[in-house]
C-alpha cells in the first residue's frame, strides 16, 4: 500500500452522486464494463501442439531468480519496470529497489481492486473498482490500491486509469523515488519505504537479493530498448512447430470482436483477447511488409481517440494475400525478413485505437479485406473454438 492519503481526493470523490447507490452501482458498473468493453483479460492460458502459446513473453519465459520461480507475465511486468529505469537515465539500483518493493506489494503482478476494503466510503469504493476494467492478472484487497506497486488514487498517485497502466506505475515510483534525500547510498528497504510509506517497511529487505539478481538479468535488453527503435523487443519466445504451407491461429485468447460493421465503420478483422504480452505468430510463411507504428505513439496504450493500428506488423504470403497483426505491444521482426508459419513476430497490446489488450487480425486479398474465420476455417483453423489459451 502506498501512501497514508491526505485526503484531497476527495473532491473528486464527491463528483460521485450516487453515493446511497454505489454498492449495487458497483456490480451494475462491472456487468455494463463486460458490455461495453468486450477486451476483456481472460484466464491464464495453456500451451497446446500447434497452437499460440502464452507460455513466454516480452520478459521472457519463466525463470528462476535467487531461487523464486516466476512466470512469464511476472518476468513481463519485471523487464518494464527495469526498461522505464534506464528510459530514465537512472541506474540499475534504481530498478532494484522498484523490482523488491513490486515483488513485496504484489508478487509483480498487475492488481485490480474490487473496493470492498471497510476502510473505504462508498463513493472510494466505487471509484477504485474501476480498476476492474483495465488489464489485470488478479484482485487485490488493500484500501484502494492498485496495481504492482499497490500505489492508491486517494493518496495522490494519480488516477484510477493512470495507475492501472504498468508504464504509469513505475513512472511514478520512479519519479519520487528521485525525490528521496541520498537514494542511492542508503540502504534499499529505507528508500523503498520513503516512497511506499507502508505499514510493512521493512519487508522491502527481504527481496533484495533477488531484486539485485532480476535486475542484473533484464538491464542489457533494458538498455538496448532505451537505445533503440519504440516497438522493438528482442525474440525471446520459441516460435510454434507447424507443418510446410499450414496456416495456424495467430495468437492464444478468445475471439471477442468479429469481421463486419462496428459503429458505423468496417471491423475489417477479428479481435482475439488474452493477456497482455501473449505470444503473436506468423499465420502462415511470408515477408515482412511492415514492423513500425501506426499511430501517433506506441510507447503506451493508446485510446479510441487515437487513430491507427498502434504497433502494427503486415506480412506478404504471395498471390495478393496478406494479414496484419495490430495493437501489438512490441514486434519482433524487420521489414524484409522471411519469416514462417508459426514463427514469433510480436506480442498482444492495446497501442493505437484500443480500448483493452488483444491482437487485431486482419487477412487481407489484393489489399481488400476479408473476414479471416471462414477463411482459416477453408485452411483447417477454427478461430471460434475455446481458445482460453
Amino acid at each position: 500500500m502506498s501512501g497514508t492519503a491526505p485526503y484531497a481526493a476527495q473532491e473528486y470523490a464527491r463528483r460521485w452522486l450516487w453515493k446511497a447507490a454505489a454498492p449495487a452501482a458497483v456490480p451494475l458498473f462491472a456487468a455494463l464494463t463486460l458490455l461495453l468493453i468486450p477486451l476483456a483479460v481472460i484466464g491464464a492460458p495453456e500451451t497446446g501442439a500447434g497452437t499460440a502459446s502464452s507460455a513466454c513473453s516480452i520478459g521472457g519465459t519463466g525463470a528462476t531468480v535467487a531461487g523464486i520461480e516466476l512466470d512469464a507475465v511476472q518476468m513481463g511486468h519485471a523487464q518494464t519496470i527495469v526498461n522505464l529505469a534506464a528510459a530514465g537515465a537512472l541506474d540499475p539500483y534504481a530498478a532494484t529497489v522498484a523490482l523488491a518493493t513490486a515483488y513485496q506489494e504484489s508478487k509483480l503482478r498487475m492488481l485490480a481492486n474490487d473496493g470492498n476494503s471497510q476502510e473505504l466510503t462508498a463513493e472510494q469504493a466505487a471509484v477504485t473498482a474501476t480498476s476492474l476494467q483495465y488489464p489485470h492478472d488478479g484482485l487485490g484487497s488493500d484500501h484502494d490500491s492498485v496495481n504492482t506497486f499497490q500505489q492508491r488514487w486517494i493518496a495522490g498517485w494519480g488516477t484510477v486509469a493512470q495507475l492501472m497502466d504498468p508504464a504509469y506505475a513505475a513512472e511514478a515510483f520512479y519519479a519520487r523515488l528521485v525525490e528521496v534525500p541520498n537514494w542511492r547510498s542508503i540502504p534499499l528497504t529505507q528508500a523503498a519505504q520513503a516512497v511506499q510509506i507502508s505499514a510493512a517497511g521493512g519487508a522491502y529487505a527481504r527481496w533484495e537479493p533477488f531484486a539485485r539478481e532480476l535486475t542484473a538479468m533484464l538491464w542489457p535488453a533494458a538498455e538496448g530498448t532505451a537505445g533503440g527503435q519504440a516497438g522493438v523487443a528482442s525474440g525471446v519466445c520459441p516460435g510454434l512447430s507447424v507443418a510446410d504451407g499450414s496456416w495456424i491461429r495467430p495468437a492464444a485468447g478468445t475471439v471477442t470482436s468479429g469481421y463486419g460493421s462496428r459503429w458505423g465503420t468496417l471491423h475489417a478483422g477479428v479481435d482475439i483477447a488474452g493477456p497482455r504480452n501473449t505470444p503473436v505468430y506468423a499465420a502462415a510463411d511470408g515477408s515482412v511488409v511492415t514492423a513500425a507504428c501506426a499511430s501517433a505513439y506506441c510507447d503506451r496504450d493508446g485510446n479510441l481517440s487515437l487513430a491507427g493500428y498502434g504497433n502494427l506488423v503486415e506480412l506478404d504470403h504471395g498471390g495478393g494475400v496478406t494479414t496484419r497483426y495490430g495493437h501489438l505491444s512490441a514486434f519482433t521482426v524487420t521489414p524484409g525478413q522471411q519469416v514462417t508459419a508459426g514463427m514469433l513476430i510480436g506480442f498482444q497490446g492495446s497501442t493505437g485505437n484500443s480500448t483493452g489488450v488483444h491482437l487485431h487480425f486482419e487477412v487481407r486479398q489484393h489489399d481488400a479485406p476479408v473476414d479471416p474465420v471462414p477463411w482459416l476455417a477453408d485452411r483447417g483453423v477454427d478461430l471460434l473454438a475455446p481458445n482460453p489459451g
